[in-house]
């Protein structure tokens, strides 16, 4: 494990670009995941500036002056006009999707049971528009109109999503009654046949059931946090200290909200990176899951430590920044989470834990219980994992992803089974003065 002295060395911030002259003084650290977003900024510098030129003698098509395409902003006024309808006030149909707008999509994605980042993936977006207009269409009918008039447009909505589910819709009015009929008459005793275990026998010898072997999908984060958070938003909310009867569902619940968080750092930084595509961006966090396979290789059977310090090494052998490395972690992290890589994810959760970043241990832990981005369930591991994180936070290393003390204190609680850490739940008890 690395030494208090080494981790309190490892500063983390957000800055992701750094000088030309720095930038190219670490070309010779250019494998670590091709420089990780720092290495080709000079490169697309150069570029954008050719790109400019040449964009002064070539017409292009007319775009906002945002530079939102009109097929876009008439998309993005699309999902505020349907937001709005279902009771997630966005304001004016601008289609400029700002803070206001993205609050309407975080309310409407708790809602619904999806991840709260306000930023609406396809499915999200597809289901948003494709029950605006069929609450068009079907307000007026029974029983949705029933349910339109006493519990407002988000609560059909709700009911659109539950009928998704597989949750049948009850029809207001229809109550079931009980008809006596009259006994039957005896029936006639059958013909003797032959016994069911007779009869499968003879099939089986005269014919073949068919034998495939099927391959087992990989569990996703995306999918997994799904599930979970229809099941919270229909339990009422997150597990809270001290409420924690199903310690497995808690740490999911923290898990989803880990992702949420690394979701929404991520695109900060991202914004404030310049002359990158989402595309080049992606390609080197690819190349950071390449760079740190080993270390990835090694979680299942390697103690916390061991794989800290080796991953700190290979960050510290880069030359480049820790700073940078730093902010280049969460980056990938997030991007991992968006496009549902679990590879990618765990990797960037390890490299920000090899740079000292201790608290993120939290999110090793979590991929190595669901087996996302592994290929096996390490519980043990998974729980030494984040012992580490919780003894970091515990010991004065700064918080990530959102770890709150009440979000600490699930975690704490969950790991111990459901019940309070020794210690953090006992009434007090005082010596007292002797009386006569």
């Amino acid at each position: 494990m690395f030494s208090r002295k080494f981790c309190a060395s490892l500063v983390a911030t957000s800055l992701i670009v750094v000088p030309v002259q720095r930038a190219q003084a670490n070309d010779a650290a250019s494998f670590l995941g091709g420089a990780l977003l720092g290495g080709i900024i000079v490169n697309e510098v150069n570029k954008n500036n050719q790109r400019k030129r040449a964009a002064a003698s070539t017409p292009t098509r007319k775009t906002y002056s945002s530079g939102v395409s009109s097929a876009q902003r008439e998309q993005n006024r699309q999902v505020q006009t349907a937001l709005n309808y279902f009771g997630y006030n966005v304001g004016t149909v601008d289609g400029s999707i700002g803070s206001r707008s993205r609050a309407g999509i975080s309310r409407y994605q708790a809602d619904m049971g999806y991840p709260p980042d306000g930023n609406l993936d396809d499915y999200e977006r597809d289901f948003l528009l494709s029950s605006h207009q069929r609450a068009l269409a079907s307000a007026n009918v029974p029983p949705y109109n029933q349910i339109l008039a006493t519990q407002g447009q988000t609560a059909l909505l709700r009911t659109y999503r539950n009928e998704q589910l597989g949750i049948a819709t009850p029809t207001p009015g229809l109550q079931s009654t009980t008809v006596t009929m009259p006994a039957p008459a005896p029936a006639p005793l059958p013909a003797p046949v032959a016994s069911p275990t007779e009869t499968v026998m003879a099939r089986a010898s005269t014919a073949t059931l068919p034998d495939f072997s099927f391959g087992q999908s990989a569990p996703t984060a995306a999918e997994h946090c799904n599930e979970i958070n229809v099941l919270t938003a229909a339990n009422g909310g997150i597990t809270a200290s001290g409420r924690v009867s199903d310690p497995e569902f808690a740490l999911s619940e923290q898990f989803c909200l880990a992702r949420s968080t690394a979701l929404a750092e991520s695109d900060a930084i991202v914004a404030t990176i310049p002359n990158l595509t989402d595309d080049q961006i992606a390609a080197q966090c690819a190349g950071l899951t390449e760079v740190i396979g080993p270390e990835l290789d090694a979680l299942a059977d390697t103690r916390p430590s061991k794989v800290i310090a080796d991953t700190g090494g290979l960050l510290q052998a880069s030359g480049k920044p820790m700073p940078q490395l730093v902010a280049g972690g969460k980056v990938c992290l997030g991007v991992g989470y968006r496009s549902d890589d679990g590879e990618m994810a765990l990797a960037s959760a390890l490299l920000l834990a090899g740079a000292g970043e201790l608290g993120y241990g939290e999110v090793v832990s979590h991929h190595l219980r669901e087996s996302i981005g592994i290929d096996q369930v390490s519980p043990e591991q998974a729980e030494a994992w984040m012992a580490l994180a919780l003894n970091a936070i515990e010991n004065g290393s700064g918080p990530v992803l959102g770890q709150a003390p009440d979000r600490v204190a699930v975690l704490a609680e969950a790991m111990n089974g459901g019940s309070a850490p020794s210690g953090a739940a006992a009434l007090p008890v005082f010596p007292t003065a002797a009386t006569e």
